[in-house]
């Protein structure tokens, strides 16, 4: 059997030979390429172990004075030569005490950091939010400026005045009861027949005229703003960045590279791509806007009736929401149905036929 192995004496022209390893006639045998050997009695030899993670084998004998052999092929002690010297038995007994040891310490040590990457994965939502709540909402409305010019690109805007007066009667409860003066919101109507409406990072939300002559109710539009405006303040779009850049990224901004963070997320931010939220954020979104609801005094049933309205218009895939990036229609409808309801909220001061009559014929125009 022929074992890899280097031999190592200052004779030597450079110090050192590679070359084969092998076990005859009670010699350890050193040949190198161009057939030159060395050799070295089994009897009496030393046998160390050492070097980098400890991964090789070393051979000295007095005999042999100033040459080193080695290799990393540790199988070599197996070698029937070595068991049968009595003498080496204490040496090749503490070699694989070693060899289980180091196992030992590897295993243990892998155990750590899978432990370590398991805990840091269960806790990846909880930190990239702790990261997104250290920059500043105005880091968002700068990725926003350049996302609502896209938005806006060759879309017809409601500019009338009246409708978007009406239109405040909706939204302005729900941005007091936000209470969080960081966040510069803003709305504002397009003509688009789709049933969407959308908020831009930092506060800016666009509605489809669609969904706004969908709706039966003025609590129905304020379900779905209530909605988007909790994606703004859950910082939804950041955290989707952040938690995309992955863990190497996560532990950046834990360390406190707040800047450096935040110059890739502006690089990375500015697409409406990224607006796509998972089904825990839109979860999560459903159960925030619901309270934001209540704290605005709104009734909260407006949600839950527009959720019946999309389904007759956009039916979903029922049940099986893992199908689906979002929850399910059903599913969302359920999960708002089991929260508390505000008994003392009050219907929206507007006349909501009339607002869509005014909306229809600023359309029509």
């Amino acid at each position: 059997m022929q074992y890899n192995g280097i031999a190592l004496s200052e004779s030597f022209k450079n110090g050192r030979f590679s070359g084969q390893l092998q076990i005859q006639d009670e010699q350890l045998l050193f040949i190198n390429d161009t057939g030159i050997s060395h050799s070295m009695p089994i009897q009496g030899i030393d046998i160390q172990i050492g070097g980098a993670a400890n991964r090789y084998l070393f051979f000295n004998h007095p005999s042999s004075s100033g040459l080193t052999l080695y290799t990393d092929q540790k199988a070599i002690l197996q070698d029937p030569a070595f068991s049968a010297h009595p003498e080496l038995k204490p040496i090749l007994q503490n070699l694989m005490r070693r060899k289980t040891s180091l196992w030992t310490s590897a295993a243990a040590i892998t155990g750590i950091v899978i432990t370590l990457m398991i805990g840091l994965w269960l806790m990846k939502d909880k930190m990239v939010e702790k990261i997104a709540n250290t920059i500043p909402p105005s880091q968002e409305q700068k990725i926003s400026e350049q996302m609502r010019k896209t938005a806006l690109l060759d879309k017809h805007i409601i500019s009338d005045s009246l409708i978007n007066l009406k239109l405040k009667l909706i939204t302005e409860p729900l941005v007091k009861a936000v209470n969080d003066t960081q966040f510069k919101f803003s709305f504002t109507i397009i003509e688009d027949k789709s049933l969407n409406a959308f908020a831009l990072p930092g506060g800016a939300v666009i509605i489809h005229s669609g969904l706004l002559q969908k709706a039966q109710s003025a609590e129905e539009v304020a379900g779905v703003l209530a909605h988007e405006i909790s994606h703004v303040t859950k910082r939804h779009h950041l955290r989707g960045i952040i938690s995309n850049f992955g863990l190497f990224f996560i532990l950046r901004g834990l360390i406190g590279d707040i800047a450096g963070i935040s110059s890739d997320i502006a690089t990375a931010g500015a697409a409406l791509s990224s607006l796509k939220y998972s089904r825990d954020y839109e979860r999560e979104a459903d159960d925030n806007g619901f309270k934001l609801l209540q704290i605005a005094n709104i009734p909260t049933q407006g949600m839950i009736d527009f959720f019946y309205t999309m389904s007759k218009e956009a039916p979903d895939l029922g049940d099986a929401s893992f199908l689906s990036t979002h929850p399910a229609t059903k599913e969302r409808i359920d999960n708002l149905k089991a929260l508390p309801v505000e008994k003392n909220a009050k219907p929206l001061a507007i006349d909501y036929k009339d607002f869509k009559a005014q909306l229809r014929n600023e359309l029509n125009q």
